[in-house]
């Protein structure tokens, strides 16, 4: 009977642990025109944003937290504009808004998007910087051959970069929220699913956790068929 109630006593402690796991998110920011307004938390449900929560701006502060089930990247929303991917997980999150950076930080989770999605807007900055030097070319009357081979020399540098920022980025995430989130943005420019070199490379390694997430599978399948119908399997 002792030890009946030892082990009750186990899952109940369990229990409890597991219904208080929660988030906490505490924001600021110096944004004139966000002050006095309404906050959300949008998650993508079945194609469409759901409201997870929401909080009104005062004084430049703001604060999210309610119970956690599971942990997943929401998008920080003011109306259905998105500002800020946000990844709900125990902790506290340190949201800051401003025109110099706008970030979440203080979770793990949150600590390594943050740093990827800084990463990444230095690769995108300097992309943009080839189409100005491409510009100002043309401006100056100089010879845009041996400009253009610069250039394309230059932005395939950056594309093998990108390549492998987004690459190593998935596979380090596999087996959380990260890993498919950074694969959907990745893929999210291209016109239908296809299955380029990148993502073949990554799917020889991938987990299968990262193979079932519901974006990466619906992808990955419809990827296949039209490579079927392309190369004449269908």
């Amino acid at each position: 009977m002792r030890k009946f109630s030892t082990l009750l006593y186990y899952i109940v402690i369990a229990v409890c642990l597991t219904a208080c796991s929660q988030y906490n998110i505490v924001g600021s920011s110096d944004l004139s025109d966000i002050d006095g307004r309404t906050l959300y938390l949008k998650a993508i449900d079945l194609d469409s944003l759901t409201t997870v929560d929401s909080c009104s701006v005062v004084h430049g502060k703001f604060k999210f937290s309610g119970s956690l089930d599971s942990t997943r990247i929401v998008t920080l929303c003011i109306d259905n504009m998105a500002i800020l991917p946000v990844v709900l997980e125990e902790g506290e999150v340190r949201v800051t808004l401003n025109d110099q950076r706008q970030e979440s930080k203080g979770t793990p989770l949150n600590d390594s998007l943050t740093a990827f999605n800084k990463r990444y807007e230095t690769l995108i900055s300097q992309f943009e910087d080839l189409e100005h030097i491409q510009n100002q070319g043309y401006m100056n009357g100089e010879n845009m051959d041996s400009i253009n081979l610069i250039l394309v020399a230059k932005q395939r540098r950056l594309v093998m970069k990108e390549d492998e920022l987004v690459t190593s980025f998935i596979s380090a995430n596999f087996d959380n929220c990260l890993g498919p989130y950074v694969f959907q943005l990745a893929t999210s420019n291209y016109r239908y699913p296809v299955l380029v070199p990148w993502i073949e490379a990554l799917m020889t390694k991938a987990s299968q956790k990262f193979k079932d997430a519901p974006y990466v599978k619906e992808y990955m399948e419809t990827a296949k068929q039209n490579q079927d119908i392309m190369t004449g399997v269908k």
